[in-house]
Order: C-alpha cells, then structure tokens, then sequence
C-alpha cells in the first residue's frame, strides 16, 4: 500500500478523495496526516485531535465486489480488523459500539467514517477514515473518551501500530469478496456492545426508550425490539445508544 503523509490538513477522507481523481492506477493508498484540524465523524460530527499524538488518517480500498448489496459487511470487516490490531496490545475490553465505534472500558478510543463508491460495472471502492487516540492524554469535555497511553499508561510508536493497521486493512477487499455476511456479522456480533442487552436509546427529539437491541441489517441499521416480538430499524442519524 502506497503511504502518503501529510502534515496538516482539514479532513484526510477529503484529501484522499481528491487524491483519487488525480491517480489513474486505482491502486491502494493511504493519507496520514500528522495533524488533522477538521476531520469527519458520524452524524456531521468533527473529530478532534491534539496533533502529533494520535493516528488520523483515511485508506482507498479498490476492487470490492458489489459493494452496493451488503454496505454493512464491509462496515462490519472494517471495525473487526481495528479491534483486531488492538486486542494485540492487551487493549482490555475492546468493543465495538454501533455503527463502527471502538471502545476500551466503556471509553470510546476510535472512530471510523466508511464513504463507499460504485461503478457501472458494480465493482466498488471505498475510502475508510480512521481516527485513533493513541498518546494524548487531556480530552477537555469529552468525558467518555479515553486514549490507548491513558489505558496502558505507557506510549506507543505511531509509526509501528499504523504499519500494523494498515496491513489488516489491506485484507479487506478479500475478506469482503470471500467471506459470507453471516460469517462475518456473526464476528461482529461477538464484539457489539450492548447485543442482546436491554438498553436506554435516545432520538433526534431528545426523548429516551428502553429496548433490546437485536443487531444490524444489512443497510447497517440499528434493530431494536421495544415491544416484544416488534422490531424497528433505524440509521445512525435517528437513534443513539445511551450508556
């Protein structure tokens, strides 16, 4: 995978995505930056991060398959391969929190935006920005995120564990064009936080409700039973989990 670094920058999926046009082989590549001053996150949401101390950066993955049936299994395979590399370092804990949160602890240490693309020919692409709280220490106002140096109490060489991402990230398209969505979702399910557990939902309104979240459809919609044997699906703009 072709590594470009950056020093500062607004968003990395935005770079990449331009970075894209201007590149005719299609290969893999990967935009690091080393300080990223207005990155995207779930729900138009931005990303912040101290420079220097964490890891920002976007990947463009070609060549997967009718990407356009089944956007969550590919979804699903990114957070699997994250964790993967963290459960590595004895991160404890480590869930993934719907649609494609990392958590250590309850604490939420990563976030993944997927932007997906498609041709006529109904083979895709997609460009996964990865924000990853590694040796910052202070999150002013954020009193649910936390840090891998905060975790272990220790440093990490930003250089080693983003070689390591990278290299499980480069799997993906195989995985996706190989694996079955039942044999992937059902890892996913093994590391979904709160799956099959009664938990508090909130809505845009600001109103909350008990219920049984029941998984993700393969439009990476939440399900969640409130009423017994009733199952309602929702994307991620129209419900949040509370915890």
């Amino acid at each position: 995978m072709k590594v470009v670094k950056v020093d500062a920058i607004s968003s990395t999926n935005t770079f990449l995505k331009e970075f894209i046009k201007t590149h005719s082989d299609k290969k893999m590549y990967a935009v690091v930056a080393h300080h990223q001053f207005s990155g995207k996150g779930q729900r138009d949401t931005q990303w912040a991060s101290e420079a220097g101390k964490n890891l920002t950066f976007s990947v463009y993955l070609p060549g997967i398959h009718n990407i356009h049936k089944e956007t969550f299994k590919l979804s699903a395979l990114v957070a699997l391969a994250l964790r993967k590399v963290l459960s590595a370092y004895d991160i404890p804990k480590l869930m993934i929190k719907w649609p494609n949160d990392i958590l250590s602890r309850q604490f939420k240490i990563a976030g993944i935006l997927i932007e997906n693309m498609m041709t006529q020919n109904k083979n895709g692409a997609s460009i996964i920005g990865v924000g990853l709280n590694v040796n910052q220490t202070s999150f002013p106002g954020l009193p649910k995120a936390s840090s891998l140096k905060l975790i272990k109490q220790t440093s990490f060489n930003l250089d080693h564990l983003l070689d390591e991402i990278l290299l499980e990230f480069e799997k993906i398209p195989k995985w996706f064009n190989t694996l079955s969505y039942e044999d992937v979702t059902s890892d996913y399910y093994d590391f979904l936080f709160k799956y099959q557990s009664v938990s508090m939902f909130q809505f845009p309104d600001g109103g909350l409700r008990q219920g049984l979240l029941r998984g993700v459809d393969q439009h990476g919609r939440l399900v969640v039973e409130f009423d017994e044997d009733k199952l309602e699906s929702f994307d991620v703009k129209e419900i949040q989990i509370k915890y």
